[in-house]
């Protein structure tokens, strides 16, 4: 697949998730490698490498991508960062934290600011802090 030039420039500018794992694009001018699905901008197809595994990229002079952690494996919580905290948001929410303490007291405990918990929540389920306390 990695040797598929135009299907993977394809995928990497339309941020395909499903590819993530199949192939890796490694950016020649920045010397940073990312999964398709990186939600940065996508570098110019003519700098553009791809490679079969995180190691290969990381073997060509490659580091990973501090946005999308190519270097991370599939279900762990580096994988995935936003979607782990909001869960960890919304098991606090079911425990009543924004009941007693508020949404400010919801922030203190994942070490985020209320604006932040509030968008993170909006992208992933919709709903702010207040709404899923509701």
């Amino acid at each position: 697949m990695h040797t598929e030039t135009e299907r993977c420039v394809r995928a990497v500018q339309s941020k395909d998730a499903r590819f993530d794992g199949v192939f890796f694009t490694a950016v020649r001018t920045t010397r940073i490698y990312c999964r398709p699905s990186c939600p940065a901008v996508p570098p110019k197809p003519e700098n553009m490498e791809f490679h079969p595994s995180a190691a290969a990229c990381q073997r060509a002079g490659f580091r990973a991508c501090k946005r999308c952690r190519p270097d991370t494996s599939p279900g762990s919580p580096e994988w995935n960062v936003r979607a782990d905290a909001v869960a960890r948001a919304v098991r606090l929410i079911q425990d009543g934290v924004v009941d007693r303490e508020g949404v400010p007291g919801l922030a203190r405990r994942l070490g985020w600011s209320a604006r932040q918990i509030e968008r993170q929540l909006l992208a992933e389920l919709g709903a702010g802090p207040l709404a899923l306390a509701r």
